[in-house]
């Protein structure tokens, strides 16, 4: 039952961070496009509305991470005490035992992204927390950065059958992964981004003059 409501919670607050930035896309696409400044030259409108449609799809997002951050960190406390409540229960059925299993994996997997999050933060403020990276039973890691940007962390085998880990950049503008081998490169691949986002939510925000 707490593997049931602990993914339960998990995929309602990612249902509601993607419907938060569909939302706030189709609201501003519809304001962009209603508000069309009316000496805009016909073929720049599209590019007005697009620019619109990203404005409105990160301000709603960011305004939603406000109060789906509380339901994230309950996601992730949730899932450690589940984990703890069911590690010392020995299962009735392979149901239960296969929920247990998910459990310590994904959580192994959280805890592994961390730990090896030295090779490329040596700060050990940041990606080191273990409790903000989610494991999925893939072996695979999330670590969220922002809205529409995550760090995701594998591993895989070299030629000699050595585990390297890797860490790359995962955002909603490029679908393309970015390795990253140090943190710098995390804030320099953002720092643009966020210019851009700031920019052109300026562009479209109605004139006070």
């Amino acid at each position: 039952m707490n593997t049931f409501v602990r993914r339960t919670a998990a995929a309602l607050t990612d249902a509601a961070d993607a419907v938060s930035l569909v939302a706030g896309a189709a609201t501003g696409a519809w304001a962009g496009y209603t508000y069309v400044p009316a000496g805009l030259d016909t073929a720049l409108h599209l590019p007005f509305t697009g620019a619109a449609a990203l404005a409105g799809a990160f301000a709603v997002n960011a305004a939603a991470d406000l109060f789906l951050a509380p339901a994230r960190r309950f996601a992730q406390n949730l899932s450690a005490y589940a984990y703890g409540q069911e590690h010392g229960v020995v299962p009735g059925d392979l149901d239960e035992a296969l929920g247990q299993v998910a459990v310590a994996t994904e959580d192994d997997a959280a805890r592994r992204a961390a730990q090896a999050a030295y090779r490329i933060d040596l700060s050990k403020g940041l990606l080191s927390n273990a409790e903000r990276w989610r494991g999925y039973t893939t072996g695979d890691a999330t670590f969220y950065l922002a809205p529409g940007a995550v760090l995701h962390h594998h591993r895989e085998e070299d030629q000699y059958g050595v585990l390297e880990h890797h860490y790359t950049l995962l955002t909603a503008e490029d679908p393309t992964p970015v390795p990253i081998t140090n943190i710098g490169q995390v804030h320099h691949e953002l720092a643009p981004r966020a210019r851009e986002t700031a920019e052109a939510a300026a562009e479209v925000a109605p004139s006070t003059a």
